[in-house]
This record gives C-alpha cells, sequence and structure tokens, in this order.
C-alpha cells in the first residue's frame, strides 16, 4: 500500500482522488458513515437544506474537478449581482462593491468616507503580529472596521476581526500593503493580473441542483472500494521508514500518510509521534456555530442575504436568503431562509434550547426584512467547533506542522485549518500533492 488517508471530508477526498489518479494505491479511512465532512445537504419537507457551506466560489482549481466529474449539468451558478446588505442602524444597507459605492452608502458618515480616501497615503505597518481589526482600522479607518469588516469576519468565519491574524487569515490583504503600499494599489494589480486569466472563469456562487454535497458523493463514488466508512482510526505510528495505520485489533502499513481530519483528531492520532506538531492542532480555537433554517410566505425579494454589525437588538451574525440564490430550495410559494448564531461573538448561543434558537432568528430576520415574523422552522444544526479561527498564534501552529513533515517523511496535514477554510482553498491545498 503506497498511501493512507485518514478522514473523508473534501480534503482527504481530493488529495485520495489526486493520488489515485495518477496510479498510486490509496485508502481512505473515514469514521462515519458518510463522506464530505462538514458539507452536508439535506431534504427536509419539500425543502433543500445546506448543514455547512451553503455557496462555494468557482475558483480553477475547483471548476475543473466539476468538469473532471462530469457534474457540470448539475451545476448552478447564482447571479454574481445579486445584492448583499448590512444591517446596523436599524435597517439593511447595501454592501458597497466600489469605490463610488462607498461614497454613497449610508454605511459611513461623511468623516468615514473622507478618511477611506487616505488609504494610498497611509504608511506601511508592522510586518507581522496585526489584528484584522487593527489593519483596517489603520488603513481604512474605525467605521469600515466597525461597519463592514466585523461582519464580514462573523460571517465567514463566525469570528471576530480583533482575534484574528491578518496574515493568516487574509495574506493577499498583507501582501498588497508590503509590495505595493497600499490596499488600492495592491486590489488593482491584482485584479489587472486577473483580468488576462479569467475570461474562461466562472461567475456567480457554485452549488448543484442536489445540494452541495453532490460534490463529496461524485469524488466517494469514484474512488469505490478505495474510501473505507465506519472505520475510526486509533492511532498513527512510524514503523521503520513507513507508517502503520492502526484501528484496534486491525492495521495497515504505508509509505505515506495524510492526516485530514478536524485539527483535534488530527492532534490525538499524531501526538505519539509528532508532539509538538500535536500541540499546535489542540492549540487551534474554533467557533461553535448554530445554523437556523426557517420558512415563510414566499416574497418578491432579491438578494444574497445580509450580515449584521454587532448593535443592541441584534443577535444573529447573519442570514443567506437561499431560495433567492437556486432554484429548487423551497416549494414554490415558500422562501426558505439560512440563519446563523453564535460565533466566537457569542458562544453563549449554543446553549438555548433549540425554540430559544429560532424566537432570536425569527426575531432578527423579521426586523432586519421589515417583515411579520410569520417564520417556521425547518431544522436547528448545532456545531460546537465550527470553522477553526486563524488567531495571532496561528502562523506559529502552521509553521510547527511544517517541521513536523519536514522531520518525518511520509507524514502530511490537509484540511481547513490550514490555506483556508473557504471549500475553493481547502481543494486547492489538498490537490497540491
Amino acid at each position: 500500500m503506497t498511501t493512507a488517508i485518514v478522514g473523508a471530508g473534501l480534503a482527504g477526498l481530493a488529495r485520495a482522488r489526486a493520488l489515485s489518479a495518477r496510479g498510486e494505491d490509496v485508502v481512505l479511512f473515514e469514521s462515519s458513515e458518510r463522506p464530505g465532512g462538514v458539507v452536508r445537504s439535506e431534504k427536509v419537507g419539500g425543502y433543500l437544506l445546506e448543514l455547512g457551506p451553503n455557496t462555494v466560489r468557482p475558483t480553477p482549481e475547483l471548476w475543473r474537478l466539476v468538469e473532471d466529474l462530469g457534474l457540470e449539468s448539475e451545476a448552478l451558478l447564482a447571479d454574481p449581482r445579486l445584492p448583499r446588505s448590512i444591517d446596523v442602524g436599524g435597517r439593511l444597507h447595501p454592501l458597497p462593491t466600489s469605490a463610488a459605492a462607498f461614497l454613497r452608502t449610508g454605511l459611513l458618515s461623511t468623516r468615514g468616507k473622507l478618511r477611506l480616501l487616505t488609504e494610498p497615503f497611509r504608511r506601511r505597518g508592522i510586518p507581522s503580529g496585526e489584528t484584522v481589526r487593527d489593519f483596517f482600522t489603520r488603513r481604512l479607518g474605525p467605521e469600515v472596521a466597525d461597519r463592514v469588516v466585523e461582519p464580514f469576519v462573523a460571517g465567514i468565519w463566525a469570528g471576530s476581526s480583533d482575534r484574528l491574524s491578518l496574515e493568516a487569515a487574509f495574506p493577499a490583504l498583507a501582501r498588497w500593503e508590503a509590495e505595493r503600499g497600499s490596499l488600492t494599489r495592491g486590489a488593482l494589480a491584482d485584479r489587472r493580473g486577473s483580468a488576462r486569466s479569467s475570461r474562461s472563469r466562472k461567475r456567480g456562487l457554485l452549488s448543484f441542483r442536489e445540494g452541495l454535497e453532490t460534490l463529496p458523493r461524485r469524488m466517494a463514488r469514484e474512488l469505490g472500494g478505495k474510501l473505507r466508512l465506519r472505520c475510526a482510526v486509533e492511532s498513527v505510528d512510524r514503523v521503520g521508514r513507513g507508517w502503520r495505520i492502526s484501528q484496534g485489533a486491525a492495521s495497515v502499513e504505508v509509505e505515506r500518510v495524510c492526516i485530514a481530519t478536524p485539527a483535534r483528531q488530527a492532534a490525538r492520532l499524531v501526538e505519539g509521534v509528532a508532539p509538538a506538531a500535536a500541540a499546535a492542532l489542540s492549540a487551534i480555537p474554533h467557533a461553535p456555530l448554530a445554523v437556523v433554517h426557517l420558512s415563510a410566505p414566499a416574497r418578491a425579494e432579491q438578494g444574497f442575504g445580509h450580515l449584521v454589525v454587532p448593535q443592541a437588538g441584534r443577535r444573529i451574525l447573519g442570514a443567506i436568503w437561499s431560495s433567492c440564490l437556486f432554484p429548487g430550495r423551497a416549494p414554490a410559494d415558500r422562501a426558505l431562509y439560512t440563519v446563523f448564531l453564535g460565533g466566537t461573538r457569542d458562544p453563549e448561543a449554543l446553549a438555548l434550547a433549540d425554540e430559544q434558537i429560532v424566537e432570536v432568528a425569527s426575531r432578527d430576520l423579521s426586523t432586519a426584512l421589515e417583515i411579520p415574523p410569520t417564520f417556521e422552522p425547518v431544522r436547528v444544526t448545532r456545531y460546537a467547533a465550527a470553522i477553526p479561527q486563524y488567531d495571532l498564534g496561528h502562523v506559529r501552529r502552521i509553521e510547527a506542522l511544517s517541521r513536523a513533515e519536514d522531520s518525518l517523511p511520509g507524514l502530511s496535514f490537509a484540511g481547513s485549518y490550514r490555506g483556508g477554510i473557504s471549500v475553493g482553498d481547502v481543494l486547492r491545498s489538498a490537490l497540491a500533492v
């Protein structure tokens, strides 16, 4: 046996498929009864729910995978022009997506807009050790940090901008400042480079007719008997120049092993052979998250959804207007909303009963949309450790993983705690075999 991969989330599936395609003998172990990890689509009473990621950007690597798997006819692309909003000051404001829109927006005061115009002339900051909030406050001003960046971080990471490391979470922005001295000049340079290579790139947000779980299901089907479900790995040990994968009384010896489980499970598996890496993995904080699916009578609104600025009278992090994005998400006379609570901003939300979570989500959603609270609950899903947080210690932790890989040939790590949390980032990292 050449390679064993532990964990059949997207990272493990993609790595196994890539190695198999180049002729390696691969086995993929998954402790649960289904592949895909947090990518999970479920049909409930005429609704198609996404219990994990709701949409993904069709990056070049991801779209090539879609084509290779023969899934083009199943793919759906949401209109990239669908508006996004930010809930602040008692109403929804369109999210500015251009310099002109920032100058017109009601999100910022006149002073905040004038501060924004000075960005190209701001001095470079320290090269490392800066939080996302400090970086944007320094470059774009406190209003942008509070009213645009903070809700974005809460909506994408379920985190807080005053805890995330800029270098770890948004390396491109750190690079723009270091190389160009300005976010404006860096963005323009990247846009020119992207324009030359993006003529055939798909635009919009990607899903599938049967939900995002279509992707891991198809990869699993392609792997066939190389994927072993309900096979929990108990330990990973060094044997000579290879590795032993133990499952109780059974074991298999391989030349290489890739750990593609969530960080805390990965730490447990390698603590005997790579204690420094295990300590680093155990130290990665994760945000808790409650995902609430609500339905209501269909309305004529169009949009992606909205994010929420921390403010009195609001507890949710944001909402995706799911039935506005893709067809088939709800019955014809109903609308489906996916609402998020918790995160590092409000970890206590997960201690609420389901009825309380539904009540909070319904109240905040009806107030933001200015409609009666006539929502019906479809499902409440809880994640005690949903999204890894790239905090100020994250770069050092990832360096510890790299040192373990260098000192223990054949060992590698893959997952959303490394290289980005989006589906596209996870796939790109896993496919870099």
